[in-house]
C-alpha cells in the first residue's frame, strides 16, 4: 500500500477492514462472555467491585484517545503527499480505535469474572462509541485534509 506507489483504494479498504475487525472481535468476545454465562444476560448487582471502578477509569482513556488522534490529525498538513497524510490519518485512528477497545475489552472481562449486567453497560457504551467512529469516504477526506482528486481516488 506505501512504497513505491501508494494504492489509495487498498489503503482505504485496509482502514475499513481494520475498522470492522475491531468491531467484529469485540462482538464474537461478547457472544464468548455470554455464553460462558450459560446464555444469559447476567443481573445487576448491588454495589461496585474493584473491576467496576477500573474500568469507569478506563471510559476516561476514550476521550484521551479521542484528543489524542485529534492532535495527530491536526498536525496532517494538506501540502504533504497522499501518503503521508493517509498514513498520519490512519496511526490517528488506530490510536482512538484502540483506546476504546481496551475499554470494550476489559469490561467484557468484567462481565466474565464479574456476572455484573453494569459490566454490559459499559461494553455497551463503548460499542456505540466505536460504532459512532466508522469510516467513510467523506470522514477520510476532511480528517486527512485530503483535495478533490486524492478524494476521488478512494472510490471504490
Amino acid at each position: 500500500m506505501i512504497g513505491e506507489k501508494f494504492q489509495a483504494k487498498a489503503a482505504y479498504r485496509a482502514l475499513k477492514l481494520i475498522f470492522y475487525s475491531l468491531n467484529s472481535g469485540l462482538l464474537i468476545f461478547f457472544i464468548v462472555a455470554i455464553y460462558l454465562n450459560e446464555m444469559q444476560i447476567p443481573e445487576f448487582k448491588v454495589g461496585f467491585d474493584i473491576l467496576t471502578y477500573v474500568n469507569v477509569f478506563l471510559l476516561a482513556s476514550i476521550p484521551a484517545g479521542y484528543s489524542i488522534s485529534s492532535r495527530k490529525m491536526e498536525a496532517i498538513d494538506a501540502g504533504d503527499s497522499f501518503s503521508s497524510k493517509f498514513g498520519q490519518l490512519q496511526a490517528a485512528m488506530i490510536i482512538r480505535w484502540a483506546m476504546i477497545e481496551g475499554t470494550a475489552l476489559f469490561s467484557l472481562v468484567g462481565l466474565i469474572v464479574l456476572q455484573d449486567a453494569k459490566q454490559l453497560v459499559i461494553f455497551v457504551i463503548c460499542i456505540l462509541v466505536l460504532s459512532s467512529n466508522t469510516v467513510t469516504k467523506e470522514k477520510v477526506t476532511r480528517m486527512a485534509k485530503l483535495n478533490a482528486e486524492e478524494s476521488r481516488s478512494l472510490d471504490e
